[in-house]
């Protein structure tokens, strides 16, 4: 009698720990996924495109210009894809080198996204993080000059400003002087050819930094040489503050051109072309109109 207490009492203890290791394992699983679904956020160092569009149109605006974004840089994974379909003549014959190229075929891919929306606490306005590989500015001019070429061809509905970021930093201890001598060097530094320029800053849920500061910190790592030209100017700095975080870049002086990168302006600015006259002009409605 005794021992058959024993070896239930032995059976119901292997039983209660293997159902610990069951809630052990459940709860690792819970904690690994959660980290890897973290979102996305707006840090120091990052680099993208901030992006405008109506109120309530944050969602549907985020889908279309990942959609665009995507259409102008090509997906890493499919030259991946490409590089292992191609054979290689030494592999061919050799099965070991086979067999080791199929492994690797079957581990998943590690490319990193090349874009990543990033939801901010601002209505209207959200984040694009590009990768390092990728100039923001040279992106968004290109994407707006095809808007500017080709009218008909519209290729958005919901978004508005496109907004280019070289760089970002944190602003409290000297963050925007530290992100102002990084993004200005190459453009006013690099060379001792004179330039004409103008500073834009937009400000956003932050009342500790007025524009007029702003302009006289950047314009202090511009440095001598340069004049500032508000109308005619060569690079037009552009600085965007939101929050704690401060945003740089410099774009070129077709800024104004291009409806300063807002493509719903540049499609509706442009004029359509009007279709040949049908009606006689006036005074000849008895001319025949083939």
């Amino acid at each position: 009698m005794g021992d058959e207490t024993g070896k239930k009492r032995a059976a119901t203890g292997r039983t209660h720990e293997h159902s610990d290791r069951k809630q052990k394992r459940k709860k690792l699983w819970r904690t690994t996924g959660s980290k890897s679904s973290a979102k996305p956020t707006l840090e120091s160092g990052d680099s993208g495109i901030f992006v405008t569009c109506d109120r309530g149109r944050e969602g549907k605006c985020t889908a279309e210009i990942l959609d665009l974004l995507s259409q102008e840089i090509p997906d890493p994974s499919q030259n991946e894809s490409e590089e292992q379909d191609s054979p290689t003549r030494g592999d061919a014959d050799d099965i070991e080198a086979q067999i080791k190229k199929e492994v690797e075929c079957m581990k998943p891919k590690k490319s990193p996204a090349p874009f990543q929306a990033v939801k901010l606490d601002v209505p209207c306005l959200l984040f694009i993080k590009v990768d390092k590989s990728i100039d923001p500015v040279e992106l968004v001019h290109r994407i707006c000059m095809d808007a500017h070429a080709h009218p008909g061809k519209k290729r958005s509905r919901y978004v508005k400003r496109l907004t280019p970021i070289t760089a970002t930093r944190k602003i409290l201890g000297g963050g925007i002087e530290e992100l102002a001598r990084e993004v200005l060097e190459p453009h006013f530094h690099s060379d001792s050819s004179p330039k004409k320029y103008a500073i834009r800053p937009t400000v956003r849920n932050n009342h500790e930094w007025p524009r007029d500061t702003v302009i006289r910190l950047v314009a202090r790592a511009v440095g001598q040489g340069h004049a500032v030209d508000l109308k005619n100017y060569d690079a037009l700095i552009l600085v965007d503050i939101i929050q704690n975080i401060c945003g740089m870049s410099v774009v070129g002086g077709d800024y104004e051109k291009l409806k300063r990168y807002n493509l719903a302006e540049i499609y509706s600015a442009t004029p359509r072309p009007q279709p040949e006259p049908t009606a006689s002009p006036k005074g000849s409605d008895n001319m025949k109109v083939e």
